[in-house]
């Protein structure tokens, strides 16, 4: 018998009975029997015939296809160990970092990658013995290391609400600030601006959606936010000119 005792979106507990039948169990879930219950306080998610719940406390939980930013953390033999705010290290081996060749022994992985470097990666891999793989092939700038600019850190489960429904929450803020911003579904941001203070009010308008993710109208507040900061950068003398938004990214947007 297939019954599903829960609503797309609703909010859960760990124990909550969510369907009963022939249904796959995700992240945030588990399997008892013909049962799927949650083991977190979330959100529920219901996709054709899979089940999850994504988690509103905690730290990230990977997923195969998870586009994230991480630090390395440690280099060895022939691959890397790397820090994705998971509750475990991700691993990054040679084959998944280059699209060449490396021969590991004549070869110093720390010219590739170096202990502090930030990456932009995709998950490859997780089992259940909690193993991560990841890999750097195909990911922009050319799978190297992100130069300069700011890790901010928000929590995860709110990273679609900073994308904003088709990029429109965080094209809106890249286009005002100048900035350059790599968002990680993993909860970790990079920052890179051209001048310091466009940077920082980057940084800012990125925190303010995660205090405010909960709230409607937050893409209209966070535009007048960045306009007033950016009048007052520009009667400092900080900026030339204010950048204008065409019609597409002035439009508010129900975040998704």
């Amino acid at each position: 018998m297939r019954r599903i005792f829960v609503k797309p979106r609703e909010l859960v507990v760990p124990g909550t009975l969510l369907a009963q039948g022939p249904f796959k169990n995700g992240r945030g879930t588990f399997k008892e029997g013909n049962r799927v219950y949650s083991t977190v306080v979330g959100l529920v998610e219901i996709r054709n015939d899979a089940i999850r719940v994504i988690p509103l406390e905690g730290p990230y939980i990977p997923e195969v296809g998870d586009n994230v930013i991480g630090k390395i953390v440690d280099v060895r033999f022939s691959n890397w160990s790397v820090d994705i705010g998971a509750p475990y290290e991700a691993n990054l081996r040679v084959q998944d970092a280059s699209e060449e060749r490396i021969d590991v022994a004549k070869t110093d992985l720390k010219r590739i990658f170096d202990i502090g470097d930030i990456i932009y990666a995709k998950i490859k891999a997780y089992n259940e013995i909690n193993q991560i793989d990841l890999t750097t092939r195909g990911m922009p700038f050319r799978g190297g290391p992100l130069r300069g600019g700011q890790i901010v850190e928000i929590t995860p489960y709110k990273v679609p609400r900073l994308i904003g429904k088709g990029g429109s929450m965080i094209n809106m803020i890249k286009k005002l600030t100048g900035t350059r911003i790599i968002v990680g579904q993993n909860g970790w941001v990079w920052v890179s601006g051209r001048k310091e203070e466009l940077e920082k009010l980057a940084i800012e308008a990125i925190l303010k959606v995660e205090r405010e993710s909960h709230t409607q109208g937050l893409t209209d507040r966070v535009r007048e936010f960045l306009l007033s900061r950016l009048n007052g950068l520009k009667e400092q003398g900080v900026i030339e000119e204010i950048p204008q938004l065409n019609e597409e990214n002035a439009k508010e947007g129900e975040e998704t």
